[in-house]
């Protein structure tokens, strides 16, 4: 499996209603993407360490292999979220890693 997360740096500006559609668009792909095995997770950063380097939300999703994440990637739900985030994120950061 492999967890497959998201770093967004979103400006200070940035509307409640943009978050909420990005979060809701997100936590949606498990039940329209096959090979999303787990539930989506979103948050903001609650850290006080002041580590964050600016970046204040995060996604994260498990997938069953690399197919899954061809599959993600290639899928229009993807092209949405994406869009989403190119129209609203500052910053992104994509991380994967095997579980």
């Amino acid at each position: 499996m492999i967890r497959h997360i998201l770093l967004l740096k979103f400006a200070p500006e940035i509307q409640e209603q943009q978050l909420t559609t990005i979060r809701d668009t997100a936590i949606s792909m498990p039940h329209q993407i096959k090979g999303i095995s787990s539930v989506v997770e979103w948050g903001g950063n609650v850290s006080s360490e002041n580590k964050n380097k600016g970046f204040t939300h995060a996604i994260t999703m498990i997938f069953d292999d690399q197919k899954a994440i061809s599959n993600y990637l290639s899928h229009p739900k993807h092209d949405k979220l994406k869009d989403l985030l190119i129209d609203s994120a500052d910053d992104i950061i994509v991380f994967d890693y095997e579980v």
